[in-house]
This record gives structure tokens, C-alpha cells and sequence, in this order.
């Protein structure tokens, strides 16, 4: 049995904590983007992606940094507050294009520090000295759920912008500055430091051996690209068609995110005995349906239930296709093929706030803008179905692949 005194619970609330401004701030992009700069809704989804943008690019920098310099704790602790000083500056842009140069910065500091902050439980995880944990998954698993805990809870905090749109940035800003002076003060490398080299050529390798690893990312890919429309067009939409005040909005994102984090364990643990892809499918499923029927309902109470819905396919399906991703991975090559399933999602969750703003204004000029957002519900909810029903004819190679 595992002592609960050898679990590193400072770093796993400190990922937990992270990851509320990221969040935090979507019930109010209208407000501070729209309504106080003028801009429209793609320079809202633009806000979003150039986050996205900032993280991608500068993950494998932050990962490569930290283990040239064999530390993670002042990286951290430097980027934590740098990260917080960006939300506050986020706050006192008077022009979109300074707004969304800041954001850009902002998301390049906030993946060094979450990065980071998963690296330590990485290096815990994978020092074959500690018999607790040594490649048992207990410490991702935990460090996964609070993540994505962070992520769901941030949401409903919204409401600290319902009179003054601004307050949920200082709030931000002042968590992540908190963050980075616990770290410096609290916080501790540990000894043994793992971190396996990952290159393009390792994962093509991979994939030459088993092509059939692109499912998995497919499905992540188009799980985060809907996760895009989310936060952007649809929060857009709640503010704007349903005159949802910020509260209410982070409450209805919320019904989204915190299922999707609450299920994912238990459903993971459930995967070893049915298998992922199975999971998968079903989770999918729900999700797509729901989302689409989302889309093109006014009643609150029965939007309350679909994005729940939502939530829960999400959260059916998310863990069991990392699984996948791993099982099916080549000896020796799991590292590449974990970074490639994180990048592809990243990748999606870039791309799906832009895609469906464009999107939404073709369907505005070429339908009714009455019925125009419930096909572009619809839309992103049928690449949910239609993933399933592409893959479901592999379905039996896949589970001879993972036996």
C-alpha cells in the first residue's frame, strides 16, 4: 500500500492551480475583445490559438532548457511569475494586436511552468529507485485528473467577471505569481531526472511499424478541435444568442470540463478489462450527439443536460485513447509517440477556434443566422460520429495489435 505521505502533493496542486486561469478567462474574451477593443469574433478565436500557438512551439524548448540545466524548480518559478505579470498586462491592452502579441508570451510562459510541473512527476514517476511508483502510472494518472480538475473548475470562476470583465485577469495573474514564489520557496527537484530524447525520425519509426497508431490520434485531434469550438464559438454563442451572463457561461463550460475530468479514472481503470477502443467509440458517440443537439436548443435546462452528455463522452473516451496510444506504441518508443498523441491534440485545439469562426460566417452568409450556429454544432459534433464509424472496421486488428 502506498503512503499517502510519499505522494508529491505540492506539485500536484500546483498543477491543479495552474491550470484555473486558463479557464478562468473564457467567459469574458466577449467582453474584453468584442466589447471593450472592437474586435470580432476571430480575432476572439485568434486569442485562444495564439496561446495554443506559444505552448507548441515552446514545449519541447522548456523541456529541453530544464534538462540541460538539470532543474525544473526555478524554471518554474521564473515563468510562473513571468505568466502572471502577462495576465495583468493582458488587462491594460488598449489595442488588439499588443492583446494578442501578450498572449501569445502568455502561453509560451504558462507551458514552461505546466510543463515543468508534469516533468517533476515525470522524473518521480520514472526513477527505478522508488519501488511506490517506478513506471505504475499512479502519479500521471493523479497529475492528469488535476489538470484537468484545474481546467473544469476554472470555468464557473468567470463570475468574477460578471461586473467588471477585468478582475478574472488580476485574479489570474495573481495565481500564477503566487505559484511561482511557492515554488521557489517550496518546491524540489528531485534527484534522479528522466527525460528520453524525442525527435521526428524516433516517430516515424514508430509509425512505420505500426501505421495504425493515427487512430488514436485521430480521435484525439478531433476531441481537442471540438474542445476549440468550445471555448470560442460556443462560448460566443451562449453570450451573445442566449444573453448568458459570464457566470452562467463558466457554470455551462464547466458541465463540460469537470465530467470529462471526474470520469477519465474510472473509465481508464474500466478500459483494462474491456479494452480502449471500445471506449473510444462509445465515448465519441455521446459526445458528438450531444454536442450537435447542443447546439440548436434555447431551454437551459435541456442545454444543461446535453453539455453534460458532452462531458461525460468526453470523459469516456479521452484517457482510454492515450491508452491506446501507448499500448500500441513500439518498444523503446513510447516517449515519441505520447509527444506526437499531445501534439496532435494541441494541434487540434489551435486550429478548432479559428476553423469554426470561418466556419460560422460562411454558414452566415449562406443560411438564415437563426440556424446558422446549430449546423455548425452539428458539424463538429458529425466529426465525432464520423471518426467512429472510419474506424470501427479496424476494430478487431486493433485489438489483436494490443494483446
Amino acid at each position: 500500500m502506498i503512503n499517502a505521505n510519499q505522494i508529491p502533493k505540492l506539485t500536484l496542486a500546483l498543477i491543479f492551480f495552474t491550470m484555473l486561469p486558463v479557464t478562468m478567462i473564457v467567459p469574458v474574451f466577449k467582453d474584453i475583445i468584442k466589447d471593450r477593443l472592437g474586435g470580432d469574433n476571430l480575432m476572439v478565436s485568434l486569442f485562444m490559438s495564439y496561446a495554443m500557438l506559444g505552448s507548441f512551439l515552446f514545449s519541447p524548448v522548456a523541456g529541453f532548457l530544464s534538462d540541460k540545466f538539470k532543474n525544473r524548480k526555478y524554471f518554474i518559478s521564473v515563468f510562473a511569475v513571468l505568466d502572471g505579470i502577462s495576465f495583468f498586462l493582458l488587462a491594460q491592452a488598449d489595442n488588439l494586436y499588443l492583446l494578442q502579441a501578450i498572449r501569445f508570451v502568455e502561453g509560451v510562459c504558462h507551458i514552461f511552468v505546466i510543463g515543468l510541473l508534469l516533468s517533476l512527476i515525470a522524473d518521480r514517476e520514472n526513477d527505478f529507485s522508488n519501488v511506490h511508483f517506478y513506471r505504475k502510472g499512479i502519479l500521471m494518472g493523479l497529475a492528469g485528473m488535476f489538470l484537468s480538475l484545474g481546467v473544469g473548475i476554472g470555468s464557473p470562476m468567470g463570475i468574477l467577471g460578471r461586473k467588471n470583465p477585468l478582475l478574472p485577469f488580476y485574479v489570474a495573474g495573481s495565481i500564477m505569481i503566487a505559484i511561482g514564489l511557492v515554488s521557489f520557496f517550496l518546491l524540489h527537484d528531485y534527484e534522479h531526472i528522466y527525460h528520453e530524447r524525442i525527435t521526428f525520425k524516433k516517430w516515424a519509426d514508430a509509425f512505420q511499424k505500426n501505421k495504425f497508431i493515427l487512430i488514436p490520434y485521430l480521435y484525439n485531434f478531433i476531441d481537442r478541435f471540438t474542445v476549440g469550438f468550445f471555448v470560442t464559438s460556443f462560448n460566443l454563442h451562449l453570450r451573445e444568442d442566449l444573453k448568458f451572463n459570464p457566470g452562467e457561461v463558466g457554470l455551462y463550460l464547466s458541465l463540460v470540463l469537470i465530467p470529462m475530468s471526474l470520469f477519465s479514472y474510472p473509465f481508464a481503470r474500466l478500459a483494462k478489462k474491456t479494452g480502449p477502443f471500445l471506449l473510444m467509440m462509445i465515448g465519441s458517440l455521446l459526445y458528438g450527439i450531444s454536442l450537435g443537439l447542443a447546439g440548436g436548443t434555447t431551454d437551459k435546462y435541456a442545454l444543461f443536460a446535453l453539455l453534460f452528455l458532452c462531458g461525460a463522452g468526453a470523459g469516456v473516451m479521452f484517457v482510454p485513447s492515450m491508452m491506446l496510444a501507448s499500448q500500441m506504441s513500439p518498444k523503446g518508443m513510447n516517449a515519441s509517440v505520447m509527444a506526437g498523441f499531445t501534439g496532435v491534440g494541441s494541434i487540434g485545439f489551435m486550429l478548432g477556434p479559428i476553423v469554426s469562426t470561418l466556419l460560422e460566417r460562411q454558414f452566415n452568409l449562406s443560411f438564415s443566422p437563426a440556424y446558422s450556429f446549430s449546423l455548425l454544432a452539428i458539424c463538429f459534433g458529425g466529426l465525432e460520429v464520423l471518426v467512429v464509424f472510419l474506424t470501427f472496421p479496424f476494430s478487431k486488428k486493433l485489438k489483436e495489435l494490443i494483446q
